[in-house]
């Protein structure tokens, strides 16, 4: 028996998925199938790729770990053999993670790129909070993660894309929106409403620990629009890094955005990558496309 193309799909499933099930989702096919697809592949390599963890499904080995990126090479040079006859253009699959507060602003920009510049490859979006993105990078489930530079980890790759200062969210009607900055100090006077995601609210608390004060923390929600119609409804202020375009809470109501005087506390927003792992052609056309939306939201 020789290795197939159907083998390596299933492998790639499996690990992006962390089930066998997951994976005949994304295939489109029966789990016994992907199954026995794993079965073989497992015998002709003469080791096992996955193992069973109770709670967490399928996790890859040491010795599937290590396999992984030549299976996206593979998968990725034949997509391009089979759409493009010189193989110049880019094609096949990326599993692309992204931190849930960074999503709306970025995400789908970055997708509508994708799909006007590299139509040929298929980007599956996979949503984490930090926790999470580092343990679907450690794991090899995503290809290429935008993310914060919140303990990654080892064994990461991270590129800095973008550098965001911590702001001020306050009711419009608020006595200090007026002002043209707002100290931490004024801030940790107010109710505060933390955004209560792992590794999140520690870097959100580091802008006032950083001035040794510590905020009054009235609420606490792992949603960002929930967060923005608290304040909008006079029930706190806020410090946030990630920015929307709009001023408005879902309600209707306004906010504020005001800068925080002297902070010395910045937020990197970075790419990043398994060092095991380098990009296959498709991962790096996502990169690029990464880069350039995060470069027009500057401009």
């Amino acid at each position: 028996m020789s290795i197939s193309l159907r083998h390596i799909r299933a492998y790639l499933a499996v690990a992006e998925a962390g089930s066998t099930a997951g994976a005949a989702r994304a295939l489109n096919l029966s789990q016994p199938s992907v199954s026995v697809a794993i079965k073989e592949l497992e015998e002709i390599l003469g080791q096992a790729l996955f193992q069973r963890q109770p709670a967490r499904g399928l996790t890859l080995t040491p010795f599937g770990q290590r396999k992984l990126p030549e299976a996206r090479g593979l998968a990725a040079a034949l997509a391009a053999f089979e759409t493009a006859p010189s193989g110049a253009e880019p094609a096949g699959h990326v599993a692309f993670g992204y931190f849930t507060t960074l999503g709306p602003q970025y995400v789908p920009g970055i997708l509508k790129r994708m799909a006007r510049d590299f139509p040929k490859v298929s980007v599956q979006p996979i949503e984490a909070d930090l926790n999470e993105m580092n343990q679907h990078l450690a794991a090899g489930r995503i290809e290429l993660a935008l993310s914060y530079d919140v303990e990654m980890g080892g064994r990461i790759v991270a590129e800095t894309v973008a550098e965001l200062i911590p702001y001020a969210l306050l009711p419009a009607g608020h006595r200090l929106a007026k002002k043209k900055s707002v100290t931490v100090a004024a801030l940790a006077a107010e109710p505060f409403i933390l955004v209560d995601l792992p590794l999140s609210r520690d870097f959100l608390l580091s802008v006032f620990r950083a001035e040794g004060v510590e905020p009054r923390i009235a609420h606490r929600t792992r949603s960002l629009e929930m967060v923005l119609g608290l304040v909008a409804n006079g029930h706190g202020i806020s410090v946030l890094v990630t920015r929307p375009a709009s001023t408005l809470a879902y309600d209707g109501k306004k906010i504020a955005r005001l800068p925080i005087a002297q902070t010395r506390v910045r937020q990197r927003v970075i790419l990043a990558r398994p060092e095991a792992a380098p990009l296959t052609a498709p991962a790096q056309a996502l990169a690029r496309c990464i880069r350039a939306e995060l470069a027009a939201k500057r401009a």
